[in-house]
């Protein structure tokens, strides 16, 4: 982990998720940022015993900033953190960047709560999620 975090996706603006204007559409955005918020939840609790445990996480609230166009052919790199614990959330944040130039091209916030897959509710942190959250927090 550097001083932006672990890196949680890595990937390429292929042509085809580009619009009119010619750059990335901002579905594609969000998609590498939802890949890269499962990657980071992988690190805090793992997908086996949390299946068999009836809990995962459930996304309810996300903020984008765009910062400088992704051309086609772009390669693309995101580093995520854990910027604050509550409860049963945890709020993400994700920088995407340029591979090659470093520079940034947008922001997330990701705020996602722990949930019993049953009740369908959100549902307090274990103890082990939390410790491992924290392992992720940076400053």
């Amino acid at each position: 982990m550097n001083q932006h975090g672990v890196t949680t996706f890595a990937g390429v603006a292929h042509p085809f998720m580009c619009d009119v204007t010619g750059h990335m559409s901002a579905r594609h955005y969000m998609a590498m940022f939802d890949d890269a918020t499962l990657a980071i939840l992988g690190m805090i609790g793992d997908r086996e015993s949390a299946l068999a445990a009836r809990t995962g996480w459930a996304d309810v609230r996300c903020e984008i900033d765009y910062r400088q166009e992704v051309e086609p052919g772009s390669l693309i790199t995101i580093q995520s953190r854990v910027v604050r614990l509550g409860r049963s959330s945890v709020t993400l944040g994700h920088e995407m960047i340029g591979s090659i130039d470093r520079l940034a091209r947008a922001q997330a916030l990701v705020v996602t709560v722990h949930f019993d897959l049953v009740a369908r509710q959100a549902i307090p942190m274990p103890e082990d999620l939390r410790r491992r959250a924290e392992a992720l927090v940076i400053g």
